[in-house]
């Protein structure tokens, strides 16, 4: 991210080859000492020069002046390739190879050897701090080019989340006038249809269309009312509160539906408190909203959702207060997991496509986070919010 690269378009061989490392793991560095890269410009180059060094004849001063200098280019190489960590140890290995060589005489007649015993280990000592320097260096580098790419992330991040939230805005304005539409005739039906209920006697042919009828003007009430709720959030009656204390009332909320489908909830909550500042009762809305989505994901089949809540978990740097809701049902498409947060975005025949929607914007109002991941065989959501 820190190039001058395309972020569309890889690097060639020799920017990969030239660059700094990129940070890998522990155990990964270690293995990278024996890949190709590091074989081809370290190692080769380290035993070709120390063969060549011990193989010319004495007579040649100027060959060994040269074949000893060119053992910074490996040391270099290994710097950069690796860090400090690879220029030490290819500094250290040169050293042992120029050892004997510089002072035990191996290879050479002492007599016509044209550099002293201080010029030797001056060499070896400047090996070393190549070593260290280039790896100095190059690590620094690294740092600067993970810094640039976690900024560079963060501001896309925030660009992403300015655009949408116009966007939810606009879209806001015209979903409240719709719903006060719906509402304003809703109303009259609704009043209409307590007048006429009475009159329809239940055993008479028409009861059972009439009860479609009183249905569907039941849910086409929660739906304007779920209109309005995205159109116009309640405000946070904000206070002090545990995340745990979220995480068993879910749990209460959702334990009866999921046992009787079959589906177990596991929990895994620390000993002490998770401090957060919110509004107990929008919080308890957005968990339960991603729990029902969940046993709705797992359908008929046994299953399992798992509830965890964790202490200053590292978000962008960040320490975060999370409350993570897991379940095993069917994965997301890598292409719907894009929009899963849109507005009347839904896979539910059934739902208008809100509820995720919502959920985001009521953690948002908490200047948290809401993010949904496939994880193994199922999805996870997990909800971050600011530590109190």
């Amino acid at each position: 991210m820190g190039s001058a690269e395309s972020p569309n378009k890889p690097p060639t061989k020799l920017a990969a080859l030239a660059s700094p490392a990129e940070g890998p793991a522990d155990g990964k560095a270690w293995q990278d000492l024996w890949s190709f890269k590091m074989v081809l410009g370290v190692w080769i180059p380290i035993l070709a020069i120390g063969l060549l060094h011990y193989g010319v004849d004495a007579e040649h001063s100027w060959a060994h002046n040269v074949l000893r200098r060119l053992y910074h280019l490996p040391i270099i190489f290994a710097a950069f390739g690796l860090g400090m960590r690879g220029g030490l140890l290819a500094a250290a290995v040169v050293s042992l190879t120029y050892l004997p060589h510089a002072f035990l005489h191996i290879g050479h007649l002492a007599h016509i050897d044209p550099a002293g015993p201080v010029e030797k280990a001056l060499e070896i000592v400047l090996y070393n701090l190549v070593g260290a320097v280039a790896g100095f260096l190059a690590d620094a580098e690294r740092r600067r080019r993970a810094e640039l790419r976690k900024a560079l992330d963060e501001q896309r991040s925030l660009q992403r989340q300015l655009v949408r939230a116009g966007r939810v805005a606009a879209l806001g304005e015209v979903v409240a006038g719709i719903a006060h539409e719906i509402k304003n005739p809703l109303h009259a039906l609704s009043g209409t249809a307590e007048i006429v209920d009475p009159l329809i006697a239940e055993d008479a042919p028409q009861r059972r269309m009439w009860d479609i009828h009183l249905t569907e003007l039941e849910r086409l009430e929660r739906v304007a009312d779920r209109f309005l709720s995205f159109a116009s959030p309640s405000p946070l009656e904000a206070q002090q509160l545990d995340l745990r204390e979220v995480a068993e009332r879910l749990i209460e909320l959702v334990g009866a539906d999921a046992r009787k489908k079959e589906i177990s909830v596991v929990t895994n909550l620390p000993d002490g408190p998770v401090r957060v500042q919110g509004d107990r009762d929008q919080l308890a809305q957005v968990a339960l909203n991603i729990a029902l989505n969940a046993i709705r994901a797992i359908g008929k089949q046994p299953g399992t959702i798992r509830v965890s809540v964790e202490a200053e978990r590292p978000y962008h740097g960040t320490p975060m207060q999370s409350l993570r809701i897991e379940n095993d049902g069917p994965p997301i498409p890598p292409e719907e997991l894009e929009h899963l947060f849109d507005p009347f975005h839904t896979g539910n025949e059934e739902g208008t496509g809100l509820g995720l929607s919502i959920s985001q914007r009521i953690v948002e109002q908490h200047d948290g986070y809401l993010e949904a991941a496939n994880a193994g065989l199922g999805v996870a959501f997990t909800i971050l919010l600011p530590k109190s």
